[in-house]
């Protein structure tokens, strides 16, 4: 669902051209949809984690943050390093696509990578805060990606450097 709402999000107005408010609900309600989906479903599935809020009138609001031990759960590891990633790169996609509403000052389409932003923000934080080695992934993952890019810079570079030779 998250695919689809990008993808929604991006070819909207080539398809209902000034259907603003039809592309804004739809939208919206596959982030929901995604929004619940990942919260509730996938995180508990994929990697044993979970996370809610209580209410009750007395106490107020709890946030409560569940991790299955190592003992009641069999987590496939690439199924695991896939939901961290997807977790991570929807906020950031979603920051991108903001940027570009922002650049060309699309007001109004803004509001919806904004709602994307904090949906996936919030399950990324919720299940950030469930994980006890999610920053240990996180940092791992953050490190990859840097040494990724800094290597394909060089090597771009490298190459451009012996084209002129």
């Amino acid at each position: 669902m998250q695919v689809a709402a990008m993808v929604f999000y991006v070819l909207c107005e080539t398809f209902n051209k000034n259907q603003f408010v039809l592309n804004f609900v739809v939208c919206i309600v596959l982030l929901a949809m995604d929004f619940w989906t990942v919260k509730n479903v996938t995180g508990r599935l994929l990697v044993g984690l979970r996370w809610w809020n209580e209410g009750n009138s007395e106490t107020g609001n709890a946030w409560r943050f569940e991790s299955l031990s190592e003992g009641q759960r069999v987590i496939n590891p690439y199924e695991s390093r896939w939901f961290w990633i997807v977790l991570v790169g929807n906020p950031a996609v979603w920051v991108l696509l903001s940027l570009s509403a922002l650049l060309g000052l699309d007001w109004g389409y803004l509001l919806i990578p904004i709602t994307g932003v904090v949906l996936g923000g919030s399950n990324l934080a919720g299940y950030f805060k469930c994980s006890k080695d999610a920053k240990k992934q996180l940092q791992s993952m953050t490190a990859n990606m840097a040494t990724n890019a800094m290597t394909s810079a060089m090597t771009g570079r490298l190459q451009a450097a012996i084209a002129r030779v």
